[in-house]
């Protein structure tokens, strides 16, 4: 008999109301309970998908099994008879919680677009693709093509399958799969078309122009931001994405040494930005704020040689941005640190090399460990100072936890 528990509203207030994000949360609690409990069995406790399905739907007569009791309360904070015990909203709040629950039933593929940038921020995209691309397989494509009734039109299940797409091409990249992430962006490019909103197709070019930055394809990345900007010219007004593309075209010019281009360019993002607040966001846009345009700023700013600016910049980024997006801050950290040894202060690269490395070790991004191989690189010209050999023994240590961290997280091999 189905009733109404906690636990649905648990979960969705822990943003991990889609089952493939839930479980990434969950096989991590169940790992840190046995390191916790000294069970290693504890480690292959495990939710099926039947299972939770029971569950969010009411359906279940007692408590789970105690080992995945176990795991839920130390995820949660709760004990189990709390979990799975009655759901007893506040006075007057009953026909809120009705409509939130409606609404959020209403365009399942939006709420899962939210709850994988959430996990992918905070865990990395080598814990979160294989997930991602079993989403697109199991639940985008059948809407894609499907005749029957549905509360969630064409338009927004293209949408949703544009921007999973192009999370999924991050989260290869992330993974050192440079050749797969291509793929994926060629192809949110092509799903971009079959929707009237421009946005989505010009969000998709400005990833492909920071994709391009990353490998190594300057001349590329200008070309694709332009047309980014060219084709939102198309459509309303998003300042955000606007910003975001200038910025993308601004790094690339700094790259090439243009440097009163770059910096026009970088002014024009920021011009952009301010105007972000006169329209409304699209749900087809990845957020970008002032936090990832200081970022970007930063960077900028460093490969012009502007140093005392870019650590100003560097700063702020990581004054906006909290402590919960884990792999922004450790960028911020890394370009943080490369100014700071470019200024000839390496006491205080390594407070800023230290932070990196205690925030960042759950992190699976190979695009952060080739970017901490470099950075330890760079330390490694500064070896006569102290504190620096001591970093680099902890960066060295690092470095060895880490590729074997990767290594259990690759992605499989051939096309997705």
């Amino acid at each position: 008999m189905r009733r109404a528990i906690r636990f649905r509203a648990v979960v969705k207030a822990h943003h991990m109301h889609i089952y493939e994000t839930f479980t990434l949360h969950f096989e991590r609690a169940a790992k840190a309970v046995a390191r916790l409990d000294g069970n290693p069995s504890l480690a292959s406790a495990y939710v099926s998908r039947s299972a939770w399905d029971r569950w969010m739907a009411g359906d279940i007569k007692r408590l789970p099994r105690r080992a995945t009791c176990r795991v839920l309360e130390h995820l949660f904070d709760e004990s189990a008879e709390q979990l799975f015990g009655p759901l007893e909203p506040e006075a007057g709040q009953q026909a809120d919680a009705g409509s939130a629950a409606t609404a959020g039933n209403d365009f399942p593929h939006l709420a899962a677009m939210e709850s994988f940038r959430l996990a992918d921020r905070q865990l990395g995209g080598g814990h979160v693709y294989r997930s991602v691309v079993h989403y697109l397989n199991t639940a985008i494509a059948p809407s894609l093509f499907s005749t029957a009734d549905s509360r969630e039109d064409g338009e927004i299940a293209f949408g949703a399958a544009v921007v999973l797409t192009e999370m999924a091409a991050w989260m290869a990249h992330d993974a050192g799969r440079d050749d797969t992430a291509s793929g994926h962006f060629d192809r949110a490019l092509r799903l971009a078309q079959s929707l009237t909103d421009v946005t989505a197709g010009a969000n998709v070019l400005a990833g492909m122009s920071h994709l391009a930055l990353q490998t190594g394809q300057v001349d590329a990345a200008a070309d694709l931001a332009r047309s980014g900007l060219a084709r939102l010219d198309a459509g309303p007004p998003v300042p955000s994405l606007a910003a975001r593309l200038h910025a993308m075209e601004a790094r690339a010019l700094a790259q090439l040494k243009s440097e009163r281009e770059a910096q026009r360019a970088l002014d024009t993002a920021r011009g952009a930005l301010a105007l972000a607040h006169t329209a409304p966001a699209s749900q087809w846009v990845a957020p970008f704020d002032e936090a990832a345009l200081a970022s970007e700023a930063a960077s900028v700013l460093l490969d012009l040689g502007a140093l005392k600016a870019a650590a100003k910049e560097a700063e702020r980024a990581l004054a906006l941005r909290d402590t919960s997006r884990v792999r922004s801050r450790a960028f911020g950290q890394v370009t943080l640190a490369r100014v700071l040894l470019a200024q000839g202060q390496p006491d205080a690269a390594c407070s800023v090399g230290m932070e990196l490395l205690n925030a960042c070790q759950s992190v699976t991004s190979l695009r952060l460990s080739t970017q901490l191989d470099a950075l330890q690189a760079d330390f490694g010209q500064h070896r006569q100072v102290p504190e620096v050999r001591e970093l680099l023994s902890r960066m060295t240590a690092t470095a060895q936890h880490r590729r074997l961290l990767l290594g259990s997280l690759a992605l499989p091999e051939g096309p997705q």
